[in-house]
């Protein structure tokens, strides 16, 4: 047998020492980045997920058809604005001035859009735009029915067939607008618009 060179074999135990200390060092960087990354992911999912379902909740109470005393005075009047006018167009600005009380949530969502892009992929751009839109939608729709629809109401000659289009569109329009009604479209694309987010976030707060 032949004689064993111990200082040969002692580096060579202290060469896979250091291998598999430093594997192990380098899993457990490796586990730590991912723990931080999945950590950071699911605290994001979870902050945009509470302000679609703030704006959701802000959205209805922006809608409510419910009215207070000198809603809508807040709005700047028009020159020579006679006061009948003044009744309606008020009516008409009370959505857009309790979106102006109310619109911290939408600007944090629209201020979260890109980086939640950068996470979770261009895909989950929709609801962010969707949201945008559906807003929009709501402050233009109020804005024609207090200068427009509301306004012609029993001062314009209609022909039956010209009246009972402004009624229709008229109908259609306070849909928008107000909250309740039977078939309430806008409440119904805001649910669609928030059960997307939903099925994107759960996919990380589903797994803690």
């Amino acid at each position: 047998m032949k004689n064993i060179d111990w200082n040969i074999a002692f580096e060579i135990l202290k060469s896979l020492s250091i291998i598999i200390a430093s594997s192990v060092a380098i899993y457990g960087i490796n586990s730590w980045r991912r723990e931080v990354k999945w950590k950071r992911k699911y605290e994001l999912a979870e902050e945009v997920l509470s302000l679609f379902y703030e704006v959701q909740e802000t959205i209805s109470i922006i809608r409510s058809p419910l009215g207070y005393v000198n809603e809508g005075s807040s709005r700047k009047r028009m020159e020579n604005e006679k006061p009948e006018d003044t009744e309606i167009l008020d009516r008409a600005y009370t959505v857009i001035e309790r979106f102006e009380k109310n619109k911290e949530p939408f600007f944090k969502l629209r201020a979260m859009k890109y980086r939640f892009i950068t996470v979770f992929g261009r895909e989950s751009e929709s609801p962010f735009n969707e949201i945008v839109k559906l807003t929009n939608k709501i402050m233009t729709v109020s804005n024609f029915l207090g200068r427009r629809y509301w306004r012609d109401q029993g001062r314009r000659k209609f022909t039956d067939e010209q009246f009972q289009k402004h009624l229709d569109k008229m109908e259609e329009y306070e849909a928008v607008i107000w909250e309740g009604y039977e078939d309430d479209k806008i409440k119904s694309q805001l649910d669609n618009i928030v059960l997307q987010i939903e099925k994107i976030c759960n996919t990380v707060l589903k797994k803690k």
